[in-house]
Order: C-alpha cells, then structure tokens, then sequence
C-alpha cells in the first residue's frame, strides 16, 4: 500500500511537477494550496499519512495555518514536513520548533527528497507523536538562570521553550500552539503586563492561560497583577511544588 501524501507546493510550479512526475510511483499524492480551508478540505477527502510543505519566499504565509490545522478535526495527528531554505529551516528551529516534525533543505533532489519521506514514515512516527504532543509551555523571562531552572522542572513533562524577553513572543505563537504561557510581570524591552495585553487583544491567542511570575510580594502590586486578571501567578524565589501545581493545573 503507497503511502499517502499530501503536498503543498505553494508557488513553487516546478517542484510540484517533479514530484508528480518521479515520486508517483512511491506514494499516493494529491496536492493543496495554503488556503485553510483547501488544506482542511484535503485532510478531510484524502486523511493523508503525511503532510508536505514546500516554504517559498511568502514564509510567514507558508506556516501561518500549522498551529490552527493541528487543531483540525481530520488532522489525526498526521506529522508534518517541511522542505525549506536552510536559512529557513534555522528560522524555524529557533523561533517555531514545533511547526514542522521534519524539515529537509533545499536543494535536495526529487528522489532524494521521496526517499527521505519514505525513510521517515517506514521507521515509525508514534514517538516523534508523542513527543510534539506533550502539552506545550512558553516561559518568558528576562533572567537566564530563571528560565533554566523552571525549563529544568517541567521538561520531562512537558515541551518547554524559553524566551528572554516578550518581543518575539507574538511570532512563536503564529506558528506554535502553546497550552500556557508562564510570563515575567516586570522585564526590560516589553513589561510583562504589555505581553499579556497584546496576547489579549489578538483573537487567535487571547484564550491561552497566562500565570505572571514576580519578584514582588507587596499587596498593591500582587493587586496590580490581578487586576489584569491572568489564571494564575506565582512568587520568585519559585517554589517547585508550587510551580508543578500550578501548570498542572492551568496546562
């Protein structure tokens, strides 16, 4: 039985034409646009084996619609492959690690690129599954050690990514479905209170839970915070059982 595979190709009219050409033999291919709803339509009539992504120069565009098709009814989990420039492919790995289960780069041959597929799906994709679907937490906060230390709790659990400040907070979560933001309340470049707000007013994001993590204890500022109404917060020095609790909890 061929695999089957569904493949953007955005602009890229060259690509699709070798693909059909020489990896028809290989898989059961069908190809979709990066509207939404063509790509929801497609996962809907073919339930493909994998999807793959061709990124052209239109890159926001290209990944825009991972994090929403992740949560599609017909996506069952069916992994994702991105084929990219390699300045892209970093991209990804640094700001969007969860968009895609592989990325291969470009230039890569049309038989090279069906059997790199093939290898992929052959050796099984429950674990990589398994993994990229661990419930996914974003810790933003401008001291490193901080970020170690709750990145060093919870990874064992949970898929964490580590931010140092606010400023690409809005970019990860384009391409990234995230289960709960833990975010610093008082940090240089963007305040913690001006994240939370943008967070909110963005439609696509505004229902994430966010705990505040601060330094300060005294009541007009713990007020301060509430009045923002986040789900939760907790205090620094951080408490371990307390912070294990409280992403159960909000996760």
């Amino acid at each position: 039985m061929k695999y089957k595979v569904l493949v953007n190709y955005g602009a890229n009219q060259a690509i699709m034409k070798d693909i059909f050409q020489y990896a028809g033999k290989r898989f059961t291919l069908l190809s979709t646009t990066s509207d939404y709803r063509d790509i929801g339509n497609h996962f809907e009539f073919m339930k493909p084996d994998v999807y793959v992504i061709f990124i052209d120069d239109a890159y926001e565009e290209s990944i825009t619609h991972l994090p929403r098709l992740r949560e599609h009814t017909s996506y069952n989990k069916c992994p994702i492959i991105v084929v990219a420039r390699s300045e892209q492919c970093k991209e990804l790995e640094e700001y969007n690690k969860n968009a895609a289960d592989l990325l291969i780069r470009r230039p890569i041959s049309t038989d090279n690129l069906a059997l790199t597929i093939e290898s992929y799906l052959e050796k099984g994709f429950e674990e990589q599954i398994n993994d990229d679907f661990k419930k996914r937490i974003l810790v933003v906060d401008d001291d490193r050690l901080m970020l170690k230390t709750i990145k060093s709790a919870l990874e064992d659990k949970y898929d964490v990514t580590a931010m140092l400040n606010g400023v690409m907070v809005e970019k990860f979560l384009s391409a990234n479905k995230v289960d709960l933001i833990i975010l610093d309340y008082e940090m240089p470049i963007m305040t913690g209170a001006e994240v939370f707000r943008r967070i909110r007013a963005n439609p696509a994001y505004a229902r994430i839970p966010i705990c505040f993590l601060t330094g300060v204890s005294e009541r007009e500022k713990v007020e301060e915070i509430m009045a923002l109404k986040p789900r939760g917060y907790l205090l620094k020095p951080i408490n371990m059982e307390m912070l294990l609790a409280t992403v159960a909890n909000l996760a």
